[in-house]
Formats: C-alpha cells, sequence, structure tokens
C-alpha cells in the first residue's frame, strides 16, 4: 500500500473547512414531520394551550400560520393515535433501567425511536396496528419516586422538538427521529403487545415499590369559619411540591429554606423581586404584598374563574372538592384573595373573582319605557355604532387601507361631498383608534402620508387618530384571545386594551386589522371559538358605543365571485365570527369581463383586480344594503364610483340576493316584510336597498317568488298564528317559531 505524502509546511497550516450545521426552526422541523407523514402541533412548554387541538391537522398553510398566531407555542408536539408514545415516567434509574429493558424487549422494540427529555425518563415511538386510547399503570412509589409507564393514544400528543421547560436544554433522540423516520416505516405494534408490555410493566413496578395512596382529606363540613377557597390554599401550602412545577416551569426550590422562588424575568413582568411560595405562606415581593395559590393559577395559569383554579389545585393534590366543602352554592364572595404580608388577616374577596350575577327580575318589558331611542349611524343608513362588525374581502382588496380611510374621516371630519365608502357617508366624528398588526411604523408613515397630503394629522384634531403599528409598537404582540385548558380565555392584554379606550370619551371607532392575529383560537375551525370572539368585541362596542371592525378573510372559492349571494356564501365559509356580528360587509373583485366593461363606462384604464365590488351581505337590523363599486385610485385606495354608472340595474342574481339580505334583516329586526298587504315589499318598498326601490311591483313580487321557490326565503307564521305570511330566510327566529316583532312592526 503506498504511503500518503507528509504534509508540506504550507498545506499543514491552510484553514481546515468547517461544516456548519443550522438548527432548524420549529416551522421547518413541522414542515418536515408533515412529510413524514406525522401530525405536528405547537406546543407550549409540554402542552398546547390550543382549543381542540387533538383535532388539527396540519398542513403547511397552517404550519406557517402558527409563526403568528401561536408564537409563544415554540415547542413541537407530535398527536398520537396512528402513532404510539410509550412513555417510561420513572425518575428512579434502576426502575427506568428495567422497564426499558422491557420496551426493547417487545416485538419491534430494538427499532422504535427513543427520545428523552429528562433522563433517565424515556419515550418510545411505535406505529399502531390499531389505534386505541390512552392506557396506563398505576403508580407506584420507588426510591422516593411516583413512576408509571404510560401509553399515548388516540387524542393525546408527546413533544418532540424544544426545550423541555423543567430541564432548559432541549429534547434529544437517541439515534434517529421522526425527522429522519417516515411513519410508515415505524415498527409496527398490536394492541395485544401494549396490553402484555403493561401487564408486564405494573409487575416490575409492584417488585421494585409500593402502589400511590393518594391522601384523603378530612370531611370538612362548613360551620362558619374557614370556606372551601381558604381550605384549597390551605391544601396547596401544605403541598406546593404538587402543583408548582406545573404551574411556573422555571421555579426553583431554595435547599435552605424549602421555599419555591419564581423571578419576575421568568414571569416576564418588569419588576426586580420575586414571587416565594412557603408552606407558611406565599409573598409576591415585587407587588410588595401577601398571595393565595388560588390567585396565582388565574394570574400566571390562565384560569377564567377563582372556581376553576380552586378545582385545578384540587386535581393536582389529589383532593375530591366535595371533601373540601365545595357545592354548587358556594361562591367566591368567600374566597380569601390577598391576605396580608403577616398571613393573619383577612382581606376582602378580590372583585375580579367574583361572577356577574344575572338579575332576570330586572329586565322586565315594563322597564322599557316611552319612545325608544333612535338609531344611530357611523356610516349613514349602513352601519350602526355600538356594534361589532366584520369586513372580509379576498387578499389584497384593499381593505386594510379602505379602513384607514374611514378612520381618518371619522377622525377629522368627513366633507358631504366626499365619496360614499362602505355604502354611505360618515355622519360621526370623534377619536379612532386603529391598530395595525401587521404594518410597522414606517409603512403605517407611508399610508397616512397617502390619505392626508395636506397635514391634518398635524392639526388640533390630529390627536383623534390614533395608529398603533404593532411590530414598531411592542416587541411581540400577545393576543387578546387564547385558549387555557381547552377553553377560550380573554388575555391580560385584551383587559388592558379595553381599559386604555374607556378612557376615550368621544370614542366612534376601533379597528383591530387583522383579526387573527390577535385571536390565538381556532377561528375558522371551531364555532364556540369565534363565537367567543365576538361576544368579547360586542361587549366592548357596546360599553364603548364605538362600532367596532374585525377584518377578516373569505374562504378560497373554486369559481369567482359574481353576486352577493356568492359573497354571502364565501363569508359562511369563512369562520363561525359572521353569526356573532351584527353587520358584515364584503369585498370582492369584479369579474374581468364585467371589470373591464365598467372601466370603459368609468373612462379610466383597465388594470387587473382595479374594479371591486362590495355591499352588506348580513345584518341583524335596519341598513341600507347597496352594492358598490369601487375603482382603485393610484395609491391603492378605493373610492366609490356607484354614482357614476348611472341608473344601470345590478343583474337578476344580484337583486335576488339583496331581497334576500333585506328579509333576513328586516325579520331579525322583528319587523317582518310579507309578500304583498300592508306589510307586503312594495308597500314598504322604503325600506328597501335602492336597487329594489326603483323595481315595479309587478317585478318585485316575481323577485320574491323565485326566491321562495329556490328555498333562500320562507313564508313563517308567528306565535299564536295559523297562517304562514311572515317573510324569513329559512334558519331565521321567525321561521323556526321563535320571532318576536319589534316596536313599529307592521302587523
Amino acid at each position: 500500500m503506498p504511503l500518503l505524502p507528509l504534509p508540506t509546511w504550507e498545506t499543514s497550516l491552510a484553514p481546515i473547512p468547517r461544516l456548519i450545521r443550522k438548527t432548524p426552526t420549529a416551522t421547518e422541523n413541522r414542515l418536515q414531520l408533515i412529510d413524514n407523514g406525522y401530525l405536528p402541533i405547537p406546543v407550549n412548554g409540554k402542552r398546547p394551550r390550543i382549543f381542540n387541538w387533538s383535532k388539527i391537522v396540519a398542513t403547511p398553510d397552517s404550519v406557517m400560520s402558527w409563526e403568528r398566531g401561536y408564537a409563544d407555542h415554540l415547542n413541537t408536539g407530535i398527536l398520537t393515535g396512528q402513532v404510539v408514545a410509550v412513555d417510561v415516567d420513572a425518575p428512579d434509574e434502576g426502575v427506568a433501567a428495567r422497564l426499558t429493558e422491557l420496551v426493547r424487549s417487545i416485538p419491534g422494540g430494538d427499532d422504535a425511536l427513543c427520545r428523552v427529555g429528562r433522563a433517565p425518563k424515556a419515550l418510545y415511538v411505535f406505529r399502531a396496528q390499531e389505534p386505541r386510547e390512552k392506557a396506563t399503570t398505576p403508580v407506584y412509589i420507588a426510591n422516593g419516586h411516583r413512576c408509571q409507564v404510560e401509553v399515548l393514544g388516540s387524542g393525546q400528543q408527546f413533544v418532540a422538538f424544544g426545550v423541555h421547560p423543567e430541564t432548559g436544554r432541549a429534547y434529544e433522540w437517541i439515534g434517529s427521529s421522526p425527522l429522519d423516520v417516515r411513519l410508515e416505516d415505524l415498527p409496527l405494534i398490536s394492541p395485544a403487545d401494549l396490553d402484555r408490555l403493561l401487564l408486564d410493566a405494573e409487575k416490575i413496578l409492584s417488585e421494585l415499590g409500593q402502589p400511590e395512596k393518594k391522601p384523603k382529606a378530612e370531611r370538612h363540613h362548613s360551620t362558619g369559619g374557614e370556606t372551601f377557597w381558604q381550605r384549597v390554599n390551605s391544601e396547596a401550602l401544605a403541598a406546593p411540591e404538587r402543583w408548582v412545577a406545573s404551574l411556573f416551569p422555571s421555579a426553583r426550590r431554595e435547599a435552605g429554606t424549602g421555599a419555591w422562588r419564581v423571578t419576575s424575568k421568568e414571569l416576564g413582568r418588569p419588576l426586580q423581586e420575586d414571587i416565594s411560595i412557603h408552606a407558611d405562606g406565599i409573598q409576591d415581593f415585587g407587588k410588595e404584598q401577601g398571595e393565595t395559590a388560588i390567585n396565582l393559577v388565574v394570574e400566571y395559569g390562565g384560569a377564567p374563574t377563582a372556581k376553576d383554579a380552586a378545582l385545578w389545585l384540587c386535581e393536582r393534590l389529589g383532593l375530591d372538592p366535595a371533601d373540601m366543602g365545595w357545592s354548587v352554592g358556594a361562591t367566591t364572595a368567600d374566597l380569601i384573595a390577598r391576605p396580608s404580608r403577616s398571613g393573619k388577616e383577612a382581606p376582602a374577596a378580590a372583585n375580579d373573582n367574583k361572577p356577574d350575577e344575572l338579575d332576570i327580575f330586572a329586565w322586565r318589558a315594563s322597564r322599557f319605557v316611552g319612545e325608544p331611542e333612535p338609531t344611530e349611524y357611523l356610516v349613514s343608513n349602513v352601519i350602526e355604532t355600538g356594534i361589532p362588525v366584520m369586513v372580509a374581502s379576498m387578499g389584497e382588496v384593499g381593505k386594510s387601507f379602505a379602513l384607514l380611510e374611514l378612520s381618518r374621516r371619522v377622525a377629522f371630519g368627513s366633507s358631504k361631498l366626499a365619496s360614499p365608502i362602505f355604502g354611505g357617508q360618515v355622519v360621526q366624528e370623534g377619536t379612532a383608534v386603529f391598530l395595525a398588526g401587521e404594518d410597522d411604523a414606517r409603512a403605517m408613515h407611508r399610508r397616512l402620508a397617502s390619505l392626508d397630503p395636506n397635514g391634518a394629522r398635524f392639526a388640533d384634531k390630529g390627536d383623534k387618530l390614533i395608529t398603533i403599528p404593532m411590530p414598531s409598537a411592542v416587541k411581540t404582540t400577545k393576543p387578546f384571545w387564547r385558549i387555557v385548558k381547552g377553553e377560550p380565555v380573554e388575555t391580560a392584554e385584551w383587559r388592558s386594551f379595553c381599559d386604555s379606550l374607556l378612557k376615550i370619551d368621544d370614542l366612534r371607532l376601533v379597528t383591530i386589522d387583522p383579526l387573527q392575529l390577535f385571536a390565538a383560537v381556532p377561528l375558522n375551525e371551531d364555532p364556540a371559538a369565534g363565537q367567543f370572539v365576538c361576544a368579547s368585541v360586542a361587549a366592548l362596542a357596546a360599553q364603548t358605543k364605538a362600532s367596532v371592525f374585525i377584518p377578516h378573510h373569505m374562504a378560497k372559492r373554486a369559481k369567482e365571485i359574481m353576486t352577493l349571494a356568492d359573497a354571502r356564501d364565501a363569508i359562511r365559509g369563512t369562520s363561525a365570527l359572521v353569526d356573532g356580528v351584527r353587520l358584515a360587509y364584503a369585498l370582492w373583485y369584479a369579474e374581468t369581463d364585467k371589470a373591464r366593461k365598467l372601466c370603459k363606462t368609468l373612462s379610466v384604464s383597465y388594470e387587473p383586480n382595479r374594479i371591486v365590488h362590495g355591499g352588506v351581505v348580513k345584518a341583524n337590523g335596519a341598513a341600507r344594503r347597496i352594492l358598490s363599486t369601487y375603482a382603485r385610485a393610484d395609491n391603492g385606495l378605493l373610492i366609490d364610483r356607484t354614482a357614476n354608472l348611472g341608473a344601470t340595474l345590478p343583474e337578476q342574481g344580484d337583486l335576488r340576493a339583496a331581497l334576500v339580505i333585506a328579509v333576513e334583516g328586516a325579520a331579525a329586526d322583528g319587523k317582518p316584510f310579507t309578500k304583498t298587504g300592508a306589510g307586503g315589499l312594495y308597500e314598504l318598498r322604503e325600506r328597501l336597498p335602492e336597487e329594489l326601490q326603483v323595481l315595479s311591483k309587478s317585478r318585485l313580487g316575481a323577485l320574491c317568488e323565485e326566491a321562495l321557490q329556490r328555498g333562500e326565503i320562507v313564508r313563517a307564521s308567528a306565535k299564536g298564528e295559523k297562517v304562514a305570511k311572515w317573510l324569513d330566510v329559512p334558519t331565521g327566529m321567525f321561521a323556526i317559531g321563535l320571532g318576536n316583532f319589534g316596536v313599529g312592526a307592521m302587523r
């Protein structure tokens, strides 16, 4: 064999090439997992804080959206079901070694992928021959450690990549990982093998330890003195090791005092001192006040109420709430929220923990005396004040720019000669707040300069327009709504935002753009989440009397939107939001041939996406439902050019859709139409949109009959009536027999 030449002096000093391997991002890992057949899920610490997370089927698009929607979910989990994860949850090295040997001995065990988070605990990954639910062995105590084997199945997940919240170190894969091995190549495991594994694991655990006995609380009776809330707080102080680490993964236990410490930095608050949790009491040195376990779970664990916090603590402590004195009648009026620094005094309950009490007898019909308040509009005869409004459009239509222009007109005042916007003239003046989630300060500056070339923002009314470019205003945009323990909740950021708005006496308009960026909940997938967000927005609108706009997107359609009915369907296919707002306004591109004709009529040069249609596609109450045509100006702003089109009537499909929307709105407002008679469509045509008012009685009747035959509207009877004559949509309150007539209805 020939000898290799020795390196010369020069070559020995040559730089050695280095291979630098870039650590993949969470998004890159998730996309690779999809390619390999797995279902990734974003995880915060050890668990997802996303409503219905177990039902999410990840796609590349949804994975990309998680970067913003769930920016705090830095870890990546894998849904189990088709994937089976055998979790050897044994902190004791001897027990872990025996159980690991057992797992490796079953068919396919040697080829199972192995993930380590906190050694000697380990998790082994197989492919299910038959997906099943989660199964576990009982918990055994071995050498002071809680040991158990869990088989994660359908509806579960395990953290595959990221940082372990307790060790602060990355999860490790011993050998290959799901990034290298496709789902179909995992070793197959049968239900029989899993059952045998659990039986053998329990046998090993029984040999090496003793069954865990959960502490049984002595049953307390409410004879005065100590309450349910006090007992839970006392039990939590007696066993902080059972719940503190779950609530504060970064908490550390001091060897000398035995107290658990949580730093303000780890809590993300701008204070210097820590929180101390000790058997003698809880002290927040940063706020210089005493605390309770229940309050900590509410403030830092996301529990929506004190009850939820107390029940969570009972679960962690292994206590039966009934044994602690819980009953349906228990209220937070007895809750000791903030003990004094000495821990000896019992201050009053925190108001935030007290649930709202509904007094139904305060709302008798006799309460409503005299003439009702007239309807006030933000946009004349279209958009009311004090309601939530959704503006939906396709991508890049220009709704954000149009909403900023609406805000400008509200803040600086609008000329009566200005072109309509969102179907009418702006008739309110006051402060407008525009929350821009995607535009930074430079982009906002360019937009304002384009809309305000004369510098009105530097005059007296300039302070009335508040534009907040979130990327520049804060380091990280935090959501207003998120999922905690499977339920949507309002965050501290939302409450703070609302508190700031309530300080503005003349608030008229609020825009949260785009809604999706501020809602870490599945708006499109889960109706309950969408309804919850809408309820929050509606409450804000009612409190401030301002119109609150929530821009959102339309569902993608295989064919172009041709009519209001198509736009309505596209919005309804987007999310549950449309059912929770009082009014929905849609914007969509005109079909190409129609756009060319409209450009010619308007004497503007044709450009793709220059012509946009808009209109109200859902309204609960009086709203002028006019079909508007917009032409994009050179600066990108949509200008309403409907008036320049003359008296040309819309196509028949648009007219029928406008009629259906008018019928739905009238019925929802308690003033339903009939086909003919005193309450007939023609007789009350002043309540119809302009394009229907000009129709003859026979043509309007024919349009109504066509909508009836197509099932788009129905005849319904009111309560106590036998004749079905009132017009409504099939899902309306009159249609299902629950409609109520409003003041001024023609009967």
